[in-house]
């Protein structure tokens, strides 16, 4: 008799062996989840916040848009208009 309570003891710490070990496999997978999240989920928040820096810098410029000093500018830099009677200067290319 005392073999077979032997025997069933082994087995038992056995069986609680195998199952702690499940659930600490479980508990550091869901770890390693959480972490690709966060991750994930920082990563999210700084697009986030580009996203909103440019957002700002388009709303700034569509406020500029209506003034005529900023639409000269912009004539003046990327169309080369000039005003009557000035002289346009053009650099040359470089190579």
């Amino acid at each position: 008799m005392p073999r077979s309570r032997k025997l069933r003891i082994k087995w038992f710490r056995l069986a609680a062996f195998f199952i702690a070990g499940y659930f600490l496999y479980l508990i550091i997978g869901q770890q390693s989840q959480l972490s690709v999240i966060e991750t994930e989920h920082k990563a999210a928040q700084q697009r986030l916040e580009q996203a909103a820096q440019t957002n700002a810098a388009l709303i700034e410029e569509r406020n500029q848009l209506s003034t005529p000093a900023y639409i000269e500018k912009i004539a003046r830099e990327e169309l080369g208009l000039v005003k009557p009677g000035e002289i346009p200067y053009i650099p040359a290319a470089k190579n």
